[in-house]
């Protein structure tokens, strides 16, 4: 219980400190360009951990803003359903070579402002 606990409590922390990473990552210079085969890549890992964990059929339309900070991509993509085009924020984690999904949520932003 502890164990679980302890790791939520983590998983918080690392999602209130990515937050704000737009903002930061503006003075810090930490936009990417969106069409970078590195932020591409990032997003479909997104989209393939999404389906995974909700079962659904998400497909990689276009990032249309990304930002690095020194252990995350934040990212704003549009993915469709089918014909239905929708844009997500999405925090992805890094950890020397592997990734891990922190966030992947429904936003009605455009261009992260």
């Amino acid at each position: 219980m502890a164990a679980i606990s302890h790791s939520l409590l983590l998983v918080l922390t690392m999602l209130v400190a990515v937050s704000t990473l737009f903002e930061v990552s503006t003075a810090a210079g930490g936009l990417r360009d969106p069409k970078d085969p590195k932020v591409v890549e990032v997003a479909e890992y997104a989209i393939d951990e999404h389906n995974k964990e909700a079962k659904t059929n998400l497909k990689l339309d276009h990032v249309l803003k990304a930002a690095l900070q020194e252990t995350a991509y934040s990212l704003i993509i549009a993915s469709r359903d089918g014909t239905i085009l929708e844009n997500y924020d999405v925090v992805v984690l890094l950890n020397g070579d592997s990734k891990k999904l922190a966030t992947f949520k429904k936003t009605n932003s455009r261009d992260g402002a």
